[in-house]
């Protein structure tokens, strides 16, 4: 089932017949997406059984893989360094401080040194009120941050614009001037703001090796965040953390993405961390897109066999084969009911607290089934029933076989 969106406007991403083969010579394709429209706003789990493509699809994504044919085309068409990419282990530097990690990134990024020079400069001629110098300065202001000149070019009209600032007797205090016109400066005011937001605001001037698996994971976030980037790309962001650190990060990412207006893809193969997470899923499975939708949507709605046996824990139970057409139902459209004459008979049992899982057979047939009665006991015999109306069904291939 595949999200149609009303407006081409709200895509971020579009791909048009992607092909991907790692090498010439290889038999079959690696990807093969003939279309693919992800909206904007929204966190996107690539889901899939390890090597379904997922990862292989998101480096393309970041370009640092190359479409054999095909189209990609992300809004804005940002360079790798303009995305923000969040590593299975996060990539910043171990015995630094939290500051100094973000500020690295910041200044090594030319769009936000430009942005941050021409703010500084902005607000301090809106500051002076001296209209005859602003109007002096103006015209290099435009010629250095607004303009498509090289990086070295900019800083050779920076140093030219920094000398005539120097020597201008209108500019009083010129050692307090150019100590608030450091990077430095300029950042710790603009990052005291983005730390506190992501809940780091409590240690910035900590090493990062003294911070826990989760405060790292927002450190890393907080390096792609300062460069303003709307586009977070994540690979198994959840995978080094323990239980209790996964649920406060999955909620802490869903908060952050309300907040900076972000566009959040994530690459996970536990199905748990996407239905949580994500606002629609994207399953993949031998290189191809097997359904893009919501987790709810593939849960009730599978586009295959594939979707409906790897969405959903325990698995769908499977009802039998007539004429090539196999029928499944789920354990939450099962009625189960003590009874002694009953259908299926317990065979195991595990208590989850909230729910218990039984395992039941008949025949030849082993169904798991879900309840809260936590009276049956192994042994005993149970009736489960269920409507025609909530059976799936699928064909010799596996396709969803909808009117039966």
């Amino acid at each position: 089932m595949t999200l149609e969106k009303k407006n081409k406007k709200e895509n971020l991403i579009e791909i048009n017949d992607l092909v991907f083969k790692y090498h010439k010579k290889q038999k079959g394709e690696s990807i093969r997406i003939d279309k693919l429209e992800i909206p904007k706003n929204q966190i996107i789990a690539l889901l899939g059984p390890s090597g379904s493509g997922k990862t292989t699809l998101l480096n393309l994504l970041l370009g640092f893989l190359k479409p054999t044919q095909g189209t990609i085309n992300i809004e804005h068409n940002p360079k790798i360094h303009e995305i923000s990419y969040i590593m299975q282990e996060n990539s910043i530097y171990e015995n630094v401080s939290v500051f100094n990690n973000v500020f690295l990134s910041a200044k090594n990024y030319e769009k936000w040194v430009d942005n941050a020079r021409l703010t500084f400069f902005n607000e301090y001629f809106a500051s002076i009120n001296n209209p005859e110098l602003r109007s002096k300065y103006e015209p290099y202001l435009e010629k250095i941050f607004k303009s498509k000149s090289s990086s070295w070019a900019k800083k050779f009209k920076f140093f030219a614009l920094v000398m005539k600032l120097l020597f201008d007797k209108k500019i009083k205090n010129k050692f307090s001037f150019f100590k608030s016109m450091k990077l430095k400066t300029l950042f710790k005011k603009e990052f005291e703001v983005v730390a506190n937001k992501i809940g780091i605001g409590d240690y910035i001037y900590k090493n990062v090796n003294e911070l826990s698996g989760g405060q790292k994971q927002r450190v890393a976030f907080a390096k792609g965040i300062i460069k303003k980037t709307n586009l977070v790309l994540m690979d198994e962001p959840f995978s080094a953390l323990d239980a209790k650190i996964k649920e406060s990060t999955i909620e802490w990412l869903i908060n952050i993405k309300k907040e900076f207006n972000l566009s959040i893809i994530v690459v996970t193969h536990d199905q748990q961390d996407a239905l949580k997470i994500s606002d629609s899923i994207i399953l993949m499975d031998n290189g191809a897109i097997q359904q893009f939708s919501s987790g709810a949507d593939m849960y009730e709605d599978p586009n295959n066999l594939f979707v409906a046996k790897f969405i959903g824990s325990p698995e769908i139970n499977y009802i039998n084969t007539v004429d090539d057409i196999s029928y499944y139902i789920r354990h939450n459209k099962l009625s189960v009911k003590k009874d002694p004459n009953g259908n299926f008979i317990i065979v195991d049992k595990k208590d989850f607290g909230d729910k218990i899982h039984y395992s039941a057979k008949f025949d030849d047939k082993s169904w798991s089934l879900v309840t809260k009665d936590s009276s049956i006991e192994v042994g005993q015999k149970v009736y489960v029933s269920y409507k025609d109306a909530d059976v799936l069904a699928f064909d010799k291939d596996g396709n969803r076989v909808r009117n039966f």
